[in-house]
């Protein structure tokens, strides 16, 4: 029994039926990591035992490298993740933040089960977009036979076609970034990482997108300082670079302006794409980067959007411990940039 039931003061016994109603095991600590006392949870979670692992160190109890490596940073903005002191086939998250000033409270709560249908989400995705491919290959293969067949169809079975080739390279491309976005959730190897030249590989992706802009004919502006790279997988930055460039080249009006720059900010290095087109509403910002999410359905539809682009962009900058700063003001354009830490230049 918890030490807080020892005694019948009422503001003690309201502060442990606080902790008991918690979602998560919770075990309160000093400020020097003694226990003082916990919830039920905890006692099945960690495996604390009261009251016989009250004064304890909170290391006595979770005796894990990681975890002792994660108290001594003195960090605790981000989770911990350590397999559980009483069941090795459970990996639990561990929080550690101040409570009340003279306490600390620690949190943790089992992600097994998360992760594990995460990875199924992750696999049966890739899997049906690979399945995918071949008979939307088929069906464009015969599409186009059909197409070049001089005089086999009058104007309106042309047109019908024409439409379902047009679907076709929609679902093509939606397969396309469904495995890239798979690829990238999954790829969890830094030895993959090297030297990434971002002023020859933004340039790269400015030339390329010209292609993309013969319709429109922005003016596309670069401001890219040379000989400052990162350590990182080319292909995924390519990646998210190019979304963003094509993201403001499909979405803003014609004859917009685009400015593309690599800087360096104080202590961040920076690829922002600017551009002068609709801009998007506040409300709508914190939605961007969500699978299938998209401002408007309908301009999405005919700009062949699927709502992926930001989605792999966030996972690839995840990866690369990045961050993704984007400011929008309704009517006047939007603003998407990518912060990369000093120590990843090389």
């Amino acid at each position: 029994m918890s030490p807080f039931l020892k005694t019948p003061n009422k503001q003690d016994f309201r502060f442990h039926s606080g902790i008991e109603a918690l979602p998560d095991a919770a075990l309160i600590l000093s400020t020097d990591l003694m226990i003082k006392s916990g919830n039920k949870k905890a006692q099945r979670l960690l495996g604390v035992r009261f009251p016989e692992d009250v004064g304890k160190h909170i290391e006595q109890l979770l005796v894990d490298p990681v975890f002792k490596e994660y108290l001594n940073q003195d960090n605790f903005e981000s989770p911990c993740l350590i397999t559980s002191p009483i069941n090795d086939e459970l990996q639990l998250e561990i929080s550690v933040m101040a409570f009340g000033g003279e306490h600390v409270i620690l949190m943790s709560r089992a992600i097994a089960k998360y992760h594990r249908m995460k990875k199924m989400r992750r696999e049966f995705v890739a899997n049906v977009s690979h399945e995918l491919k071949t008979p939307l290959t088929v069906v464009r293969g015969y599409v186009e036979m059909i197409q070049e067949t001089e005089h086999a169809l009058d104007p309106h079975w042309q047109k019908v076609f024409n439409t379902i080739e047009g679907q076709v390279s929609r679902m093509e491309r939606l397969v396309e970034q469904l495995l890239s976005l798979s690829k990238v959730e999954n790829n969890r190897d830094d030895d993959d990482m090297k030297h990434v030249d971002m002023p020859v590989l933004i340039e790269n992706l400015v030339e390329d997108a010209k292609w993309l802009n013969q319709e429109k004919r922005h003016d596309i502006r670069t401001n890219i300082i040379p000989d400052i790279g990162v350590f990182g997988i080319e292909t995924e930055l390519k990646s998210a670079c190019a979304n963003l460039i094509s993201n403001a080249i499909a979405y803003t009006p014609a004859n917009g302006v685009i400015d593309v720059s690599w800087q360096r900010l104080d202590d961040k290095l920076v690829f922002c794409v600017k551009d002068n087109g609709d801009g998007i509403k506040a409300e709508q910002l914190n939605r961007l980067t969500e699978r299938f999410y998209r401002v408007d359905k309908s301009r999405s539809r005919d700009t062949g959007g699927s709502g992926l682009g930001l989605a792999i962009v966030k996972h690839v900058l995840l990866h690369h411990k990045a961050e993704l700063v984007i400011k929008s003001d309704w009517g006047q354009g939007s603003e998407f940039a990518i912060y990369f830490d000093e120590v990843s230049a090389c």
